[in-house]
């Protein structure tokens, strides 16, 4: 079990301590205190003589120092190995506490078998594996305290068995990881406190075993996973707390497995995952919490980016390189979204925002981020879910003074919307599929195709003009069939001589804009004809108004 704890205080007593393999005439009593100045444990630890555990070591050819209180450890000294095919192998320093005034030092050597530091401790100093390779075991770290000197694993290079920070603690001092390279077991940092400094995993290399910070906390000013191999295996930083330190995933690369982000924190500094290679798979930030700083995957790559049910504080610049779906559903977004091409072109095949609380602004252009297709190609939402996302853009892209996106996102919202109506009421049990059909085909051709929701007052225009044609050739032909005629209502002497077809035309155009001079009127059936040619024009002529109104005061 790992030990927080605020302070210390040791003493040591001439007593014999048999809890080890290595016997000792002496005895340390640590006590460990909380921040209030209360005892949290009593421990009690062996104090062998450097020459005991030399000789230890020669006569048995490991080293095993479970249990012992050990002073400037230098693992170099005791063996004079230097590293090579010959190292030392089943390491054991299991419930042991490390002191120094300067540096514990595991550095420059080569251990083969299974490698065990579970619960010890490393109480002042620093602490280095610096160029130490872990040969073929597994390598178990957990529980261990760090105290708050710095940690150094630069360029480690571990096997292919597990390996374990599980619940271990780090101090006040920078963590380092760089250039260490990971084997193809799995690496567990679960619950793992990264204490107050610098953590940096900067060109470190994981293989094919997954990886776990689940819970873990950094505390520091930065976190850099620069320039990352991930490896084939899961990355899971579910429920990670990142502090309010700079966090840089700048250059990383992942193999095939998920990423998970789920539940993490994020804090005030700037999180970058700018040129990220991702590959195809999701990246899931679902549920995770973001503070003021800025959110980056500018020109990154990956399968699908998943931000369900965020709160987004920040600015966050989603102008990635490729990115087959992007999901911001069920959001809250409180700054800025930027999907806006810029110097390079921004790739992406869906973008989800059913259920979005704009509080802010989503930067994104109607033709170059191709917004239709983001939404209407979507495989997984209703047609009612694909309105209301046309109905987001469309208040954003009014809020923003850009309203011929807005006329844009509004039709497609309006059309959606009917679609929606039209699935609902096919399905439905209880209403009439006739009357849904009729008023689906009313609906589209009325209010769609005539002016397309009074967004476009040319199309009312031209639509203006094919009904009027429309009647025109109707008062020509109804004639020739019996169905009245139109009548000269003037004095013989006051009668312009006109073509049956021009005649239609003139009568068509004072029906339809309802001018009504009285020179002319219809006969029989064609009378009915005339009554709806004015209501027509009647409610054409409104629809033009709408719509022209509408551009002109925007």
């Amino acid at each position: 079990m790992s030990r927080q704890y605020h302070s210390l205080e040791i003493s040591f007593f001439n007593e014999p301590f048999d809890g080890s393999d290595i016997k000792t005439d002496k005895t340390a009593v640590i006590k460990f205190f909380n921040k209030a100045g209360r005892i949290l444990l009593t421990e009690k630890y062996g104090v062998p003589k450097q020459e005991q555990i030399r000789e230890f070591y020669q006569k048995e050819k490991r080293i095993t120092l479970d249990n012992l209180y050990i002073k400037n450890f230098s693992l170099v000294e005791i063996t004079g190995a230097h590293g090579g095919e010959n190292g030392l192998s089943n390491f054991s320093a299991v419930n042991s506490f490390f002191d120094s005034d300067d540096v514990t030092d595991f550095s420059n050597l080569t251990l083969k078998g299974d490698i065990n530091f579970l619960n010890s401790h490393f109480a002042h100093g620093n602490v280095t594996f610096y160029k130490t390779i872990f040969k073929e075991g597994s390598v178990d770290f957990s529980n261990v305290n760090f105290g708050n000197g710095e940690v150094n694993f630069q360029f480690v290079e571990f096997g292919d068995g597990t390996i374990s920070f599980e619940n271990t603690i780090f101090g006040d001092g920078d963590v380092s990881f760089v250039n260490t390279h990971f084997g193809d077991g799995k690496v567990n940092f679960k619950n793992v406190d990264f204490g107050l400094g610098v953590v940096d995993f900067h060109f470190a290399k994981f293989e094919k075993g997954d990886i776990s910070f689940d819970k873990a906390v950094f505390g520091g000013s930065r976190v850099d996973f620069r320039r990352v191999e991930f490896g084939a295996g899961k990355l899971d930083f579910t429920r990670t707390n990142f502090g309010d330190g700079e966090v840089n995933f700048e250059e990383t690369e992942y193999g095939k497995g998920r990423k998970n982000f789920k539940r993490a924190v994020f804090g005030k500094a700037h999180v970058s995952f700018e040129l990220a290679n991702f590959g195809e798979e999701e990246v899931t930030f679902e549920n995770a919490e973001f503070g003021e700083g800025k959110l980056s995957f500018f020109k990154s790559v990956s399968g699908s980016l998943v931000f369900k049910n965020c709160q987004l504080n920040n600015y966050i610049d989603l102008r990635v390189e490729s990115c087959n779906s992007i999901d911001l559903s069920n959001t809250i977004v409180k700054d800025i979204i930027d999907l806006k091409p810029g110097f390079s072109k921004v790739v992406i095949k869906e973008l989800n925002l059913t259920g979005v609380r704009n509080l802010g602004k989503i930067f994104i252009d109607w033709q170059e981020n191709d917004v239709y297709n983001l939404i209407a190609n979507q495989k997984e939402t209703s047609f009612a879910e694909k309105a209301d996302q046309f109905r987001t853009l469309k208040e954003d892209f009014n809020s923003e003074g850009r309203y011929d996106d807005e006329d844009k996102a509004y039709v497609e919202f309006k059309r959606f919307e009917l679609l929606s109506y039209k699935e609902n009421g096919l399905k439905s049990k209880n209403g009439s599929k006739l009357k849904v059909h009729l008023n689906v085909f009313f609906q589209n051709l009325i209010f769609d195709r005539m002016g397309l929701y009074a967004t476009n007052p040319l199309r009312v225009w031209s639509s203006m003009i094919i009904v009027y044609l429309i009647f025109s050739m109707l008062f020509f032909i109804f004639p020739f069939i019996g169905g009245g005629a139109i009548v000269n209502g003037l004095s013989p002497e006051n009668v312009e001589p006109m073509h049956s077809f021009f005649l239609s035309l003139y009568y068509s155009a004072i029906t339809f804009f309802t001018i009504g001079y009285g020179d002319y009127f219809p006969y029989g059936p064609m009378r009915w004809l005339a009554c709806a040619e004015g209501f027509c024009g009647v409610f054409m002529m409104s629809y033009f108004t709408v719509a022209f109104v509408r551009k002109i005061l925007r």
